[in-house]
Order: structure tokens, then sequence, then C-alpha cells
């Protein structure tokens, strides 16, 4: 026997786990970190605050269901990384923090190719948190 989680129960378990919660998208070099290691890992392997990088922070606003998609699904954060000033930076993973209290990264993005932002480029990225059963 088997039961299908009803879109009221995901929209529930997406208010206890997003909805109001800060958030921190940040960029890191990973070198032998996976999408297993903990936060504060990740966290030791963030870019410093220079050259024009800047973690980028919120709160996470309520999520609705998404009939197509079948999941609930976040208001779309920004991530907007940039301008680059001096020498630029290189990332070659992107982190994905929610809440104050956990130590595992809510997602983590990883790049095959390092990605380098020079003096005066910037990069935006839209992310859409999603509770999917």
């Amino acid at each position: 026997m088997s039961f299908v989680i009803t879109q009221g129960e995901l929209e529930f378990q997406s208010g206890l786990i997003l909805n109001g919660q800060t958030y921190r998208v940040f960029l890191a070099t990973r070198g032998s970190l996976t999408v297993a290691s903990t936060l504060s890992a990740w966290e030791a392997a963030k870019l410093a605050s220079a050259n024009g990088y800047a973690d980028v922070t919120g709160t996470v606003g309520n999520g609705v269901y998404n009939a197509t998609n079948g999941r609930v699904e976040s208001p779309v954060i920004t991530g907007q990384f940039g301008p680059a000033t001096g020498a630029g930076f290189t990332f070659d993973a992107m982190i994905i923090k929610i809440g104050t209290t956990r130590t595992r990264p809510y997602a983590v993005r990883l790049y095959d190719v390092p990605q380098v932002l020079a003096a005066g480029q910037s990069r935006a990225f839209n992310i859409t948190l999603g509770i999917k059963p």
C-alpha cells in the first residue's frame, strides 16, 4: 500500500523548513569538498569578502505549490555576485545555507570548470528552493 503526500502537507512542511528562515548564498573554492561535506567545511572554503565579492543574504518568502513541477517553491532568490573589482574572483561551488543552526548545507552546486569574474563583471543566479515528495 502506498500513499501520496497531499499538497496541503507539502505546504505545511515547506513552512516548517523554509518560510521566514534566513538564507545565505555563498561562493567557494571546493578543493576536495563534496556535496556531503559539512557546512563548516564549506564556510572554511568560502571566498573572502574582497575584489567585489559578497555573500547574498535575505529571508525566504512563503512557498507556493506549483502543480506543474509537483512541489512547493519559494519565491525566486536572485544571487547577484559582483561587479568584481581588482583581480576579480574565481569559484567552483555555490552553497545555500538556510537558518542559523543547521550543520549541513541546504544545497550545493558544483562546477566542473572554475567560474571567473574579472574586474567589472557580474553574474546573477535565479534560485528557487523546492520541497517535493
